[in-house]
């Protein structure tokens, strides 16, 4: 590929952390730089708790799993969305509620989410920020969930270091997880954090992520280690991706979040076209971080729109769909709730860009260049 969706960002500094990782001999979970890191996100975050898992797959596993998620209890989820939102339900036998979007955004349409939380009665609810961009109805939701006595589980996977006003995304939940996925915002290669200021709720989410072992620190007698209290998972992040963790969290504020919304700006500035559309709208007084660039054929057909994917990869523009809607995935046992299919139509008929921090302004009008070229065919 000429131009990547989204490329890895290692520094000296990361390579730094590892090489002595492996000098120290501790290769698990628990080292020093997986500590630091979780110490510095909760401070990026201004939050209070905050745990490294091995994806963020496992992240909302546990965090369902540790507010009591169980058999035939019912989560909201939203419809465009990653399949791991609905995955880590159906792990834990319940039912996925899944909720159609609000066309600016792609978040979780209010009226919609308050019609399905009264109809249904929720156990929980995953909200999720889009491709950087946070969820135009946020604040609504998440009054109204506190009112209704639903637990939010805030999923900003894909927008770490956005906020609504001054409040970061990832801080607005009960419990909320984040991906480190190599391409996400910040990646050690697979990974995950949960991060919380509720301390009940995220021990008991720690709990499981950490093999539902209760006897693991210093204090406790040495022939109590391997108790577990039951069902749990083997989750930590090991070291080594720890010490990338924190190589990335250090460098991110004055380095790799600049860059991707500079790059998310130069797209703005650049794609201006008739029969292009980005598939997000700038909200007053949200602040993206731009982690995907996706742009919407709303006047063509699918077929249409598909041609131009395929034109795009001939020409070594790496690009993705968008998400397969949640309830067009027929081996979940769900409940949709929506009027029109929107998230079919943004499946349907948009294309995400390369988005890789290490794009200028000359590459995405290249880019821009030969889809404006192939449009006049």
């Amino acid at each position: 590929m000429n131009f990547f969706l989204n490329s890895p960002n290692i520094s000296k500094l990361e390579k730094k952390y590892v090489l002595d990782v492996f000098k120290s001999k501790w290769l698990s979970s628990n080292g020093k730089h997986t500590q630091i890191f979780q110490n510095k996100v909760v401070k990026f975050l201004n939050s209070k708790y905050c745990l490294a898992v091995q994806s963020g797959t496992a992240a909302l596993h546990v965090a369902l799993k540790g507010i009591g998620i169980k058999k035939n209890d019912k989560v909201i989820v939203p419809n465009f969305t990653c399949n791991s939102n609905i995955s880590a339900i159906s792990q834990c036998n319940a039912i996925p509620i899944i909720v159609e979007i609000e066309k600016d955004t792609l978040g979780l349409d209010f009226k919609l989410t308050k019609n399905a939380i009264d109809k249904y009665k929720p156990k929980a609810l995953q909200l999720v920020h889009v491709y950087g961009f946070p969820a135009r109805d946020t604040k609504k939701i998440i009054s109204y969930c506190k009112k209704k006595g639903i637990i939010v589980i805030e999923d900003a996977s894909e927008s770490l270091g956005a906020k609504i006003g001054n409040k970061q995304v990832g801080t607005f939940g009960d419990i909320n997880v984040i991906s480190t996925r190599s391409e996400k915002m910040i990646g050690v290669g697979e990974g995950g954090i949960i991060v919380s200021k509720n301390r009940i709720l995220f021990e008991k989410v720690k709990l499981f992520a950490s093999r539902n072992s209760p006897y693991r620190s210093k204090k406790d007698p040495y022939w109590v280690k391997y108790y577990t209290n039951g069902e749990g998972y083997n989750y930590l992040m090991p070291h080594l991706l720890g010490a990338v963790g924190r190589g990335q969290i250090e460098r991110f504020k004055k380095d790799i979040l600049p860059r991707k919304i500079k790059l998310g700006k130069i797209y703005r500035k650049i794609f201006v076209h008739p029969k292009i559309k980005f598939s997000q709208k700038l909200i007053k007084g949200h602040k993206p971080v731009f982690w995907l660039n996706s742009v919407y054929f709303k006047n063509f057909n699918t077929n249409k729109v598909r041609q131009i994917g395929n034109y795009l990869l001939k020409k070594k523009i790496e690009i993705r769909p968008g998400f397969w809607p949640m309830n067009e995935l027929k081996n979940f046992k769900s409940i949709y709730v929506g009027k029109k299919n929107f998230s079919k139509e943004i499946f349907n008929k948009s294309i995400v860009l390369p988005s890789a921090y290490n794009l200028n302004e000359k590459d995405v009008k290249r880019i821009f260049s030969i889809i404006s070229n192939y449009l006049k065919k």
